[in-house]
């Protein structure tokens, strides 16, 4: 399935061109079809006339108007218009866009389901968050990016799995429970301090309270006994939290791999023995080190396990990895956040060396989010305990504005979240602004609904009424959206479904402010009603994509 108009105007092209030049030419070069800058000069263009012409050295002009000639018999268009330096403009036939909209009633949410992913497995791990203290803002980008990708793949027709990976072991779980066996000691009124690397967060006193509860730990066991203890059962509680949070914000995971499970599997010792057998691990001064340098120019060989005998996260990661592409996902979706940067070749050169195509591993970086409140930064630096959890994001926004914000800009960039922008009930609130364009369509619907008049069925109402430039701009943007989520979806790039989301709420608003739906012509009323219904369908078809809610009422 492929309602994309892109892909049917992609087609077009092909056909057109090939029956020209059939004899001389094999294939077309990479061209492109997109909307052009200005509105006037059509719905859609394409660059081919230039780069045929720089392949077969004839004039782009003389090409575009033999293409030209050609695409103007298809029904689809209603206007071909060559441009210099060398495109070809087009506009869609009203015919066209009518149809698609009766398309849109009719099948819903379907309307942007492909089949191009043909059922293959995709496996998406994001957030990840370490156990060691409550998800903050940051998190919640990265809860936000990831669910939202998912969801759009499985719209593109892959099988998608989602994964969240725990470090419970390490040396940071070691710190993270020495510092809960301290505050546990402060409770009963002990004078200790927190060391310097430990964490500080006001979470572990809450948590303390709790062990001290349901754990009988005697003040005489050594830290040998009391530090393995105290780590299984910080990491639970912690990890309570941080589920209950992402349920809340809406993420649910199909599993959650623990680190520790690469050693009970003993999948560490399995991937360093094949890396081994390919030349790619070495040890010096006690310690065993991956060839990182023959592998990547310019890069320093790295630590797998350090001389005191504790692998280092490099090595659980290149076996994480390995446990990942081994279980036959056809691609694999990393989202880390921007710390992590200068992880990214390292992983993707091991992923290669152990033989996976260099397009199983995608990895998505996610730039910091900064919270905006009379222009105060918070750090989100869980050991010193500060910062914004996302559960005081939650309770403060809620968690259609949280996602809607997380996914308006580009993951690449930088974030600036506003708070008060956030709870706005205004139009300035894009997330608002959006939402409200759904529920004063139901309402609409419901107040013909009242009056008798019923939104009609696809066969029957008469779209030829639609004639000002406010319908058919929403009738455009309605028979783009298909290639909004293939494109959204095949660049792994959520943040453009916000911002159609926000041009056909505008375009419905200005619509609405300038025609009545329901008026004394019963034909009229029903084709605008059936044009409202179907904008509603696709309001409500991208925010469930991006998991937030489409109300009806407001």
């Amino acid at each position: 399935m492929d309602n994309s108009v892109k892909s049917l105007v992609k087609n077009a092209i092909k056909n057109v061109v090939e029956s020209i030049w059939k004899k001389d030419l094999h294939h077309l070069p990479q061209f492109v079809v997109d909307r052009p800058k200005r509105k006037e000069w059509g719905d859609l263009s394409t660059n081919l006339p230039f780069l045929l012409s720089t392949r077969g050295g004839e004039h782009p002009e003389s090409i575009g108007e033999i293409i030209s000639s050609g695409l103007s018999r298809e029904k689809i268009f209603s206007r071909v218009e060559f441009a210099s330096p060398g495109f070809i403009n087009l506009s869609l036939s009203d015919s066209f866009l009518k149809d698609t909209l009766k398309k849109v009633v009719r099948e819903r949410e379907n309307f942007t389901v492909f089949s191009l992913g043909e059922g293959r497995s995709v496996q998406v791990e994001f957030v990840s968050a370490n156990p060691t203290g409550p998800l903050h803002v940051g998190h919640g980008r990265a809860a936000a990016l990831g669910d939202a990708i998912a969801n759009n793949l499985g719209k593109l027709g892959y099988k998608v799995y989602r994964e969240y990976y725990v470090n419970d072991i390490g040396g940071q779980i070691k710190r993270l429970a020495r510092s809960l066996w301290i505050r546990m000691r402060q409770i009963e009124g002990e004078k200790v301090e927190v060391p310097e690397d430990g964490y500080r967060g006001e979470y572990l006193v809450d948590i303390a309270k709790v062990a001290g509860e349901k754990l009988n730990i005697k003040e005489e066991l050594s830290d040998e006994k009391v530090i393995p203890l105290l780590s299984r059962f910080v990491v639970d509680e912690i990890l309570k939290d941080i589920r209950d949070d992402l349920d809340r914000f809406g993420v649910r995971y199909d599993r959650w791999f623990f680190e520790s499970e690469l050693y009970k599997n003993d999948d560490l010792s399995r991937t360093l023995s094949l890396l081994e057998q390919k030349g790619l691990i070495y040890e010096k001064d006690g310690a065993l080190w991956f060839r990182t340098s023959s592998v990547i120019n310019g890069e320093q060989d790295r630590v797998l396990r350090r001389k005191n005998g504790e692998y280092t996260y490099f090595a659980s990661d290149i076996a994480y990895h390995q446990d990942k592409l081994k279980r036959g996902f056809y691609r694999v979706v990393d989202i880390w956040g921007a710390d992590h940067i200068g992880y990214v070749p390292r992983i993707k050169a091991v992923a290669k060396v152990l033989g996976y195509p260099e397009d199983a591993l995608k990895i998505i970086i996610y730039q910091l989010v900064t919270l905006k409140r009379g222009g105060r930064r918070v750090s989100a630096s869980t050991r010193a305990g500060e910062f914004i959890s996302l559960k005081e994001l939650l309770d403060e926004v809620g968690r259609d504005a949280a996602r809607f914000f997380f996914l308006s800009r580009s993951s690449d960039s930088h974030l600036d979240f506003d708070l008060e922008l956030a709870k706005k009930q205004t139009p300035e609130n894009p997330v608002f602004y959006v939402q409200y364009a759904h529920a004063r369509i139901c309402s609409i619907l419901r107040k013909a609904e009242k009056e008798g008049i019923f939104t009609p069925d696809p066969e029957k109402v008469n779209l030829n009424l639609l004639t000002t430039p406010e319908e058919r701009d929403l009738m455009l943007s309605i028979a783009l959206l298909p290639d909004q989520v293939k494109e959204a979806g095949e660049n792994l790039e959520p943040h453009h479904l916000t911002g159609y989301l926000q041009e056909i709420a505008s375009l419905f608003h200005y619509f609405y402010t300038r025609h009545r739906v329901i008026t004394n012509n019963r034909e009229l009323s029903h084709a605008r009603l059936f044009l409202i219904q179907a904008v509603k369908i696709v309001i409500a078809d991208l925010l469930g994509i991006l998991g937030i809610s489409a109300p009806e009422r407001m």
